[in-house]
């Protein structure tokens, strides 16, 4: 039984189709990733998503015409639409950000594309209180626009969303959209890459389309050890910085918006 099992697992391939390059805001060169990806996962399948660029991946896929990988690379952005960010794979063209995640969903459609909604439920502002640095589409379009999109990233490997937004994802998309779950990491380090992966049948990236298509992936996710955390803190250190100089020189401007408090009377 376990033998049949662990060849039935060995059928089955992993992809990692949401990470960053210094192209965007990730530290590590293309070359990097590459030489990790290779010698360090067990990864078939790769999407550089650099946000609202595919000059990386452009350069990935290069590279890998010289060199003979193992493992193949799939063309990929993260788009920063007005709602949220979301990841374009399998394109041809940059998508150019700031249009609504409707015209952003249609233009990954145009391609022939495969459209995922990245971290759906996260949000965070940072410096410009108007622009999201690290936003999902949030659930208005996350069930308003869901004819348009392929799959939702219930899984994502970055250790501050790995309970509260995974969960929502996951518990969303079981009960509601019904959509292929991704997993994926968005590393922005060396050390992320994989520790949130899709498991689909195959070991191709005409595979892994199929799946996606047809609703037949599986989310999964590794640990990260305690190096690598660190790792990634100090990484994002300087956006931590900037948001705390940001808060104090903002502090009497917010106070201003403070709901007041009331105090009740106890009954007796």
């Amino acid at each position: 039984m376990e033998t049949i099992i662990d060849e039935n697992i060995k059928k089955l391939g992993k992809a990692d189709v949401h990470m960053h390059s210094n192209f965007s805001d990730g530290q590590p060169s293309i070359e990097k990733i590459l030489d990790y990806v290779e010698n360090k996962t067990e990864l078939d399948i790769i999407a550089i998503t650099d946000h609202d660029t595919i000059k990386g991946a452009l350069k990935a896929r290069k590279i890998a015409k010289k060199r003979k990988f193992r493992f193949e690379i799939i063309i990929g952005e993260e788009v920063s639409s007005i709602e949220g960010h979301i990841v374009a794979l399998f394109i041809k063209k940059r998508i150019s950000p700031g249009l609504s995640a409707h015209d952003t969903l249609l233009n990954i459609k145009k391609q022939g594309g495969i459209a995922i909604l990245a971290h759906p439920f996260y949000q965070t502002k940072m410096l410009d209180k108007n622009k999201n640095t690290m936003g999902g589409v949030g659930i208005i379009a996350t069930i308003k626009e869901k004819d348009l999109y392929h799959g939702i990233e219930v899984i994502n490997g970055t250790p501050v969303m790995m309970v509260k937004e995974n969960n929502m994802a996951q518990f969303i998309n079981h009960t509601l959209l019904f959509k292929s779950e991704i997993g994926a990491s968005d590393a922005h380090i060396l050390k992320g890459i994989g520790k949130g992966y899709t498991m689909f049948e195959g070991k191709t990236a005409k595979d892994l389309k199929e799946a996606i298509l047809t609703g037949q992936t599986r989310a999964m996710s590794d640990k990260w050890d305690i190096k690598a955390v660190i790792r990634l803190a100090f990484f994002f250190v300087p956006e931590g910085i900037r948001l705390g100089i940001y808060g104090l020189m903002h502090y009497r401007e917010n106070r201003k918006f403070r709901v007041p408090t009331v105090k009740l009377k106890r009954f007796k």
